[in-house]
C-alpha cells in the first residue's frame, strides 16, 4: 500500500496527482474564471484597510497639529509677558 497526498483543487473539486498538475490547471483558463471574483473580494477588503488606515493617521495628524498649534500659542503667551 501506497501513501500519497491529495491534491485537490476547490474550484472543481478534482484531485490531481501532483504538484505541476495541479499548477497547470491552476494556471487553466476554467480556474482563472473562478478564482477572479474571489481576487477581487481580496483587493476590494485590501482597499478598505488602506483606506481606514490612512483616515485614521490623519485624524491622529490633526490631533497633533491643534496639539502643537496650543504649544506655540502658550510659548508665545509667555514670551510676551
Amino acid at each position: 500500500m501506497e501513501i500519497s497526498k491529495c491534491l485537490v483543487c476547490p474550484c472543481n473539486n478534482k484531485m490531481y496527482k501532483n504538484n505541476n498538475t495541479l499548477k497547470e490547471h491552476h494556471h487553466s483558463n476554467i480556474h482563472m474564471v473562478w478564482e477572479y471574483p474571489r481576487r477581487i473580494k481580496e483587493l476590494e477588503i485590501q482597499i478598505k484597510r488602506y483606506e481606514n488606515n490612512l483616515a485614521h493617521e490623519k485624524r491622529i495628524n490633526k490631533l497633533l497639529m491643534n496639539q502643537l498649534d496650543k504649544l506655540e500659542e502658550f510659548h508665545e503667551s509667555e514670551t510676551n509677558f
